[in-house]
């Protein structure tokens, strides 16, 4: 996985060609897109046992089913 930070800092702190900054940046958009569907499949199976127990076990699955479709619509590397 690409380190985001970096890779911004050497795109927006050098000359490049408008192929290179065009990869560049699908580049970050793609692996922040990734992150953040990482987190919210994170997220959601640390909360999914509390959710259950408190709305009980349909709810909480259809929750986690509604947030992991969420976190695939996010995810490029599920769009391939």
């Amino acid at each position: 996985m690409t380190n985001i930070e970096a890779v911004l800092i050497g795109l927006l702190s050098t000359t490049h060609t408008r192929e290179q900054a065009e990869h560049a940046a699908r580049t970050v958009l793609r692996d922040h897109a990734h992150q953040l569907a990482e987190q919210i499949r994170e997220n959601t199976r640390a909360r999914l046992t509390r959710v259950t127990a408190v709305h009980g076990e349909d709810w909480g699955r259809t929750w986690a089913s509604g947030r992991e479709r969420a976190a695939d619509l996010i995810d490029p590397e599920v769009q391939r």
